[in-house]
């Protein structure tokens, strides 16, 4: 049936059963295709038929529905004509796993961070407002990024917004990444366990509707007892009590009832909040015991299951984490809802009064870590380097300009592949390197990362690790601290390069028979005292950076060596697809780097 939708609309006029063998088919296309290619599956599997009830509902894309994350758009994705490229989800000019504004005009913006849908959904309807359009706007948020301060930011500008055509799902499925942790989440939980509420309000308004003449009466007079009732029964509502509609909790299972609720919130053309409950991993039984280890996966066999793989870089920082926290009692661990993500799982139950889950908030944890410091402790934030993108003003204003030391590790440094455009981490060095009295280290190997973690706890000042997702580059013996390198002798062509990148430079570097590969650990400040050594007598300079190029590695060197110097780096955003096609693309491999050389050479 799946394969017979090619528009929302197709969706009018199908039947209950109709309806309840899509969903179960969808759910079906999105477990083989993960499983295949890996991506976000649990999340997927649970908001089926909460998507399946807003295409019915509203008029897509003349409404626009917009997906935090983007991350569990993939029923939408079904909805919308991309059934027939769905097999090639994450693949090399396949079907993004995220929202993407390039890949088709149903997606109103490529997202990829948390927290970002309702402000862009208030702007969207004040956009609609001022132009006299009818249209709607809904944001689609999972409870785990209600703990995002932008998510706040836009709720408060909500409350003081009148008459906008704007609806906020709440998909609540109790989990972010790793379970939901603080007061937000126990204010969901008591919302949660309040449906007997909700269940009576709409029996007695369905009871008193068919009364003649006196039903409807009596039914204006009971509104106006129903908040003394809420507040005896549930509380004062969160939402409520800031002015935004709050027209309950809805089953994320009972599609027709979903679509009862979004009709209401239409006909009221104004601001109003649904709570959906949502179930992660609906539909396949090893995602809904372990939502959390399905939540984003690699390829698997799906009548199996995930069978547990090495954890690669991340794993390893959760190991040297516990070595040095078993002998120094200073050392905290800190996270943004990615415990797991970055390896602290260990940490977090060996330590568990020195592990801090601040949930999805980037900014709050930075500034968390300054706090810890100036206290006399030792925070080590473990982060995507992606989402440290957010964390910029503070690492300026709260951590450098306090002199405190704080340890910054950068997980997924470089190119992520099938996560694609949102998640490549290739602006971390540029953006880090200008907030003062920072060093910076990229690790290739385990041992590395171990010993620039055992230097950054003992260190002063802020200091960044980063680090690509996966296993250690195994690219041969370079020697030397921070400016390492593989021979000692002059070359005409120097291959300058760092983290996972050296891989390419040796292949690069063998093809030619004329250079040599200098491998930085430290990459800010630079060691020119060092670097100036492996460069004498060079004419060629050749910087090959997983970074962007500009405000690079590559710049400073360039800005020192001058002419000699020339740089492959990423400029601009790259897309998605598997490592091998993006270092195509950007000129990564040793025969690309080799050719070029070559060129440049002549």
């Amino acid at each position: 049936m799946i394969e017979s939708i090619r528009s929302p609309r197709d969706l009018d006029g199908l039947s209950d059963n109709d309806l309840s063998l899509l969903a179960r088919e969808i759910r079906d296309k999105i477990i083989d295709s993960v499983s295949k290619n890996g991506g976000h599956l649990s999340s997927n599997l649970g908001i089926v038929e909460t998507t399946v009830a807003l295409h019915r509902v509203f008029d897509v894309p003349r409404d626009a529905i917009i997906f935090d994350v983007g991350h569990q758009s993939y029923a939408h994705k079904l909805l919308t004509g991309r059934y027939d490229k769905f097999d090639a989800l994450r693949q090399y000019g396949g079907v993004s796993g995220f929202t993407n504004r390039d890949e088709s005009e149903y997606d109103f913006v490529t997202a990829g961070h948390s927290g970002t849908a309702l402000s862009t959904a208030l702007g969207k309807a004040q956009a609609n407002k001022l132009g006299g359009s009818d249209a709607f706007t809904v944001a689609v948020i999972g409870d785990g990024s209600f703990t995002n301060g932008e998510t706040f930011e836009a709720l408060n500008m909500c409350a003081s917004s009148d008459k906008l055509r704007l609806l906020i799902v709440l998909n609540d499925n109790e989990m972010s990444i790793s379970k939901n942790v603080g007061g937000l989440s126990k204010y969901f939980s008591r919302v949660r366990s309040s449906r007997k509420y909700y269940d009576f309000k709409r029996g007695t308004e369905n009871f008193l509707s068919k009364i003649p003449l006196i039903g409807r009466p009596i039914a204006v007079m009971l509104k106006k007892i129903k908040d003394l009732i809420k507040r005896i029964v549930v509380g004062v509502n969160f939402f409520d009590a800031l002015g935004v509609s709050f027209l309950g909790t809805v089953n994320g299972d009972d599609e027709k009832r979903l679509e009862e609720v979004f009709k209401e919130a239409k006909r009221r053309a104004s601001c109003c909040i649904v709570h959906v409950i949502t179930k992660k991993g609906k539909g396949y039984e090893p995602a809904e015991e372990r939502p959390d280890l399905y939540h984003s996966v690699a390829p698997f066999d799906k009548n199996v299951g995930i069978v547990r793989k090495s954890g690669g870089f991340s794993e390893k920082f959760g190991e040297y984490m516990c070595d040095l926290a078993a002998t120094d009692d200073k050392i905290v661990a800190v996270s943004a809802a990615m415990t797991d993500g970055t390896g602290l799982g260990d940490f977090a139950k060996k330590y568990p009064d020195r592990f801090f889950d601040v949930g999805i908030a980037e900014e709050h944890a930075t500034t968390f870590c300054a706090g810890l410091s100036l206290g006399g402790y030792t925070p080590v934030f473990a982060v995507y380097s992606t989402f440290a993108q957010r964390i910029y003003d503070q690492m300026i204003h709260d951590v450098s300009l306090q002199k405190a030391h704080v340890v910054f590790a950068l997980d997924r440094a470089g190119i992520v592949a099938g996560d694609g455009v949102t998640h490549h981490g290739l602006f971390d060095v540029a953006i880090m390197s200008t907030v003062p009295n920072i060093e910076i280290y990229a690790p290739c190997t385990y041992a590395e990362l171990e010993k620039t973690l055992k230097y950054a706890v003992y260190a002063s000042g802020p200091v960044v690790i980063r680090y690509p997702k996966g296993e250690e580059i195994a690219c041969g013996d370079f020697v030397g601290t921070n400016v390492l390198c593989d021979a000692a002798e002059r070359r005409d062509v120097v291959i300058i390069t760092y983290s996972r990148l050296a891989k390419s430079a040796v292949g690069a570097e063998k093809m030619l028979g004329s250079a040599k590969t200098v491998k930085l650990l430290k990459l800010f400040p630079i060691d020119f005292d060092e670097l100036d050594r492996h460069v004498d007598g060079a004419k060629l300079i050749y910087v090959l950076e997983e970074g962007t190029k500009n405000g690079g590695v590559g710049e400073k060197i360039a800005a020192r060596y001058g002419e000699r110097v020339h740089v492959c780096a990423v400029d601009g955003f790259v897309p998605h697809g598997d490592a091998a096609s993006l270092d195509a693309l950007l000129g990564f491999t040793p025969e690309a780097v080799a050719a070029e050389i070559r060129d440049l050479i002549k």
